[in-house]
């Protein structure tokens, strides 16, 4: 099987490889996300096609995590 790089994976590809990143992040720092999935829907914010990703529902004491380290990330 030949590997997907950089400049040949597909979108979907690359947005499966940022859900995977992020997942292991959130999970790194305390913060799970359980829904996390690729959300099917192919609209960004601007109009333009794009892959978006849901992270789903969090529970309060996952938001109040998030929230923490949002605060202590900002410079």
């Amino acid at each position: 099987m030949i590997e997907a790089t950089p400049e040949t994976r597909t979108p979907a590809e690359a947005a499966r490889e940022a859900i995977s990143d992020l997942r292991k992040a959130a999970r790194e720092a305390g913060v799970p996300f359980p829904s996390l999935r690729l959300d099917p829907k192919l609209l960004g914010e601007d109009g333009a096609l794009t892959h978006l990703i849901d992270t789903g529902r969090i529970n309060i004491g996952t938001a109040r995590k998030l929230t923490k380290i949002l605060r202590a990330a900002r410079p």
